[in-house]
């Protein structure tokens, strides 16, 4: 595996962690949002994964960003004005620890990622320098 397909494959993967942090950050933000049916509600986010060659080095890249099929849940709520005929307003079906959970990793992948990039980078620069002092 070449230096260069170790970098293309570091900063693939840390591209599709990026992705995934920011549909976390988005079904956050919309934790406590509501909507007037099921249908309108935020739905959690979810980003799919493919794994990928460049070069000889394998790495992850997007495939997908789908939405989530779990239920949204009713609120009874009649004086909301987004309340539906029966008085329910729907919040959005996310789970705030699953959420984390997904932050967390997320986040460590995308460091783990980072530091072989910068490894590799330091391995490049070394090899250079060698090189050079040998002519």
């Amino acid at each position: 595996m070449s230096i260069l397909d170790g970098m293309n494959a570091a900063t693939t993967a840390m591209n599709a962690q990026a992705h995934r942090l920011n549909a976390v950050a988005g079904n956050i933000a919309n934790l406590n949002t509501v909507a007037s049916s099921p249908e309108q509600a935020h739905k959690v986010r979810l980003v799919e994964f493919k794994t990928i060659y460049q070069g000889e080095a394998q790495t992850v890249a997007v495939s997908n960003i789908v939405e989530s099929t779990a239920p949204n849940r009713p609120i009874f709520d009649p004086t909301n004005p987004l309340a539906d005929e029966k008085g329910y307003v729907y919040a959005s079906n996310v789970n705030r620890e699953e959420q984390m959970a997904d932050l967390i990793s997320a986040q460590q992948s995308y460091e783990a990622n980072a530091q072989v990039a910068k490894t590799l980078k330091n391995l490049a620069i070394t090899s250079i320098k060698s090189i050079k002092s040998n002519q």
